[in-house]
């Protein structure tokens, strides 16, 4: 078999995996009868175990957006995810990555923001809790940076932060099925939150107020020390800036969302998704 007519045949399988051939014309013929299975019920036992797989994939990484859809939205979600994204890869475990830009797009999810907001946090906590490890900052380490250092100083992230901005109140229906609630209706609400993964290696996320966003974002953008200071002295009494400043390194200390490598030349932050 020429590889066109390979890549033929594998192209007419996978459009009846995904429902893109609904009387099986295509592929049929090509089946091989096996005993008292003829090759149209071959066909389906095979469609029938595909779609199950990536079904489970979609609800094992997408548990609470599928209480918030229900039942018959989640499949119906599942059905038109399978046949717009059929899956190019041997592991399954970045095959919904492009559940939120499905739910942004296709009707009649694209209707509700809230769906697809849903969708992003949720993949973000996974890239967060598969993210790499790194060395994490501590206070004894920035106890001993020598003050003459401080002003060009720069610090890093750990690999596992990520930031999402959202416009609706898609993290605080998440939390709120997550403990058995019901969550309140779904409104815009626009909020910028942080997710992590802590010292116990789990995943954990908050909220950001406006000046604590602006930092992060600078020092992913490789702003120094004395870059923050001059931020804060917009909102800030001089002689109060070192501190609030120093407040919030030891805050991410804590929280182990600086990782070691801070330096005073090169900046090599993470670009959040």
């Amino acid at each position: 078999m020429t590889n066109t007519a390979l890549q033929q045949l594998q192209k007419q399988m996978i459009n009846y995996l995904t429902d893109k051939d609904q009387n099986q014309s295509a592929i049929t013929s090509h089946i091989v009868r096996q005993g008292k299975i003829d090759n149209q019920t071959r066909l389906h036992i095979y469609k029938n175990a595909y779609q199950t797989r990536l079904k489970e994939v979609i609800d094992t990484d997408h548990n609470i957006l599928g209480l918030y859809l229900g039942d018959d939205l989640f499949d119906q979600m599942v059905a038109g995810y399978i046949q717009t994204y059929p899956s190019q890869n041997t592991s399954l475990r970045h095959y919904a990555d492009k559940l939120p830009q499905f739910l942004a797009q296709q009707t009649p999810f694209s209707e509700h923001p809230i769906l697809h907001e849903i969708a992003r946090f949720e993949r973000l906590l996974l890239i967060a809790f598969d993210a790499p490890d790194a060395e994490r900052f501590d206070h004894q380490a920035i106890n001993a940076l020598p003050p003459e250092n401080w002003p060009t100083m720069t610090f890093h992230f750990h690999p596992s932060v990520q930031l999402i901005d959202l416009s609706t109140n898609a993290v605080e229906s998440w939390q709120a099925l997550k403990t058995e609630r019901t969550p309140e209706p779904a409104v815009m609400a626009p909020s910028c939150w942080l997710i992590w993964r802590n010292h116990e290696r789990l995943t954990e996320f908050r909220s950001l107020s406006d000046e604590e966003k602006t930092l992060v974002h600078m020092i992913l953008n490789g702003d120094d020390f004395s870059a923050i200071c001059e931020f804060l002295l917009e909102s800030h009494a001089p002689e109060t800036v070192g501190g609030v400043a120093l407040n919030y390194l030891a805050n991410w200390v804590d929280q182990g969302l600086l990782r070691r490598g801070l330096d005073t030349t090169q900046h090599q932050g993470y670009s959040p998704q």
